[in-house]
């Protein structure tokens, strides 16, 4: 029987914001505080996508979005998607606020059916919220902007082979690797990228911003299903860095993982 791989373990910074809980975006959604563009705007993002789209030339491309929040970058890929004859309604945001599930919603509630984005509140590390996505899959991208970074500040989880009691579902990505290898315990991150992967199909794309230098590095159980096929630096828009004549620049990093 297989051991799990080694990894670095997680462990909450006290003080730190609380990223992983809902109610945490709730509050700032509800009171209009400015988040909606974690990071930066996401337009080099944006173009990546795009630009992988036109290669690739699906019929009726379909876009997961995970954690827009209430960000602009999911109603200007939008845009861009009716601009090229595409359907909106091939994009699918999801977010475990329900403030921002909410203002979404309202949103597209005026556009017609075809034009309009999906919105569902889903918990991306719950395969009970994750398997409802199967209705809209397989998704040739995922847009991800930061949400792995927000993901990653919650806990490792524990899987068990399936002779073990399960006091809930498990994706069966997951379930495979515990029935080959024993009980495993996978970091945030890792999870979502399993859990990612019976959504997709073969060569999807996975187009990451994240502030992290080392997002993906060392988790093998992703790499069985994921390529990273780049990890380009992107300059931190202005504001971020100290005043300092002498202040190192900040970068921020785009990752494109491949679904293999």
């Amino acid at each position: 029987m297989a051991a799990p791989p080694t990894r670095r373990t997680h462990t909450r910074i006290a003080g730190t914001p609380d990223y992983d809980d809902p109610s945490f975006w709730d509050t700032k959604f509800a009171t209009g505080r400015d988040v909606g563009e974690w990071l930066n705007s996401g337009e080099t993002l944006l173009d990546a996508v795009l630009s992988y789209l036109e290669r690739s030339r699906p019929a009726a491309p379909r876009v997961l979005h995970l954690g827009p929040g209430i960000s602009k970058l999911g109603t200007k890929l939008c845009d861009e998607f009716l601009k090229r004859d595409w359907a909106g309604d091939g994009i699918v945001n999801v977010d475990f606020s329900a403030e921002a599930v909410r203002i979404g919603r309202e949103t597209e509630s005026n556009k017609a059916p075809s034009h309009a984005m999906h919105w569902l509140q889903t918990d991306l590390r719950s395969w009970t919220d994750v398997s409802r996505l199967d209705t809209f899959a397989p998704f040739d991208v995922i847009l991800d902007k930061s949400t792995s970074d927000a993901i990653a500040t919650s806990t490792p989880l524990a899987f068990h082979p399936s002779s073990s009691d399960a006091s809930s579902p498990v994706c069966p990505t997951v379930q495979d690797i515990a029935d080959k290898s024993g009980e495993i315990t996978l970091s945030p991150v890792e999870l979502l990228a399993l859990h990612l992967a019976p959504l997709t199909r073969e060569g999807a794309l996975w187009a990451t911003l994240s502030y992290s230098t080392m997002r993906f590095d060392n988790l093998a159980y992703l790499a069985q299903y994921w390529t990273v096929v780049s990890r380009t630096p992107l300059k931190a828009p202005q504001g971020e860095t100290s005043s300092f004549a002498y202040a190192p620049e900040v970068f921020h990093w785009i990752y494109i993982l491949r679904r293999k």
